[in-house]
């Protein structure tokens, strides 16, 4: 067998695919000790040298470890307060418009009632969301 083949796999006699694996990634076999040995490892997995790089994205680099990019949660709690207080006022404010129209023309008090209750269902939906 020639250097630039390299060793077969026991089980399924095809070529070692991941050479630093202790085992065949087609068949699972285990390699019995020795059978790398005699063959070069392949060029592919040798050192390459890599360009240095430029001091400024060195920088940016460094900068990243240390500066977090987490923002603050206050602002995002004062929103969660915000639309969870808003849930019971406009609640409220649909319950009055609902009692004022129903006095007047009760087919249009439903026409409230539902758009009440979609709107409050969304605000809902915005705080589990917000979560």
């Amino acid at each position: 067998m020639s250097d630039s083949n390299g060793p077969l796999c026991p089980k399924c006699r095809r070529r070692i695919a991941a050479w630093r694996l202790d085992h065949c990634v087609y068949c699972g076999q285990v390699f019995p000790e020795g059978l790398r040995d005699g063959f070069a490892e392949p060029e592919a997995l040798k050192w390459v040298e890599r360009p240095s790089i430029p001091p400024e994205a060195a920088r940016q680099l460094e900068m990243m470890k240390v500066i977090p990019f987490e923002k603050e949660n206050r602002s995002r709690s004062l929103v969660l307060a915000a639309t969870f207080l808003s849930v019971p006022i406009f609640g409220a404010v649909f319950f009055l418009l609902y009692s004022l129209v129903r006095r007047y023309s009760p087919s249009s008090a439903l026409l409230v009632l539902i758009g009440g209750a979609g709107f409050l269902v969304y605000l809902v939906w915005l705080l589990a969301k917000k979560r």
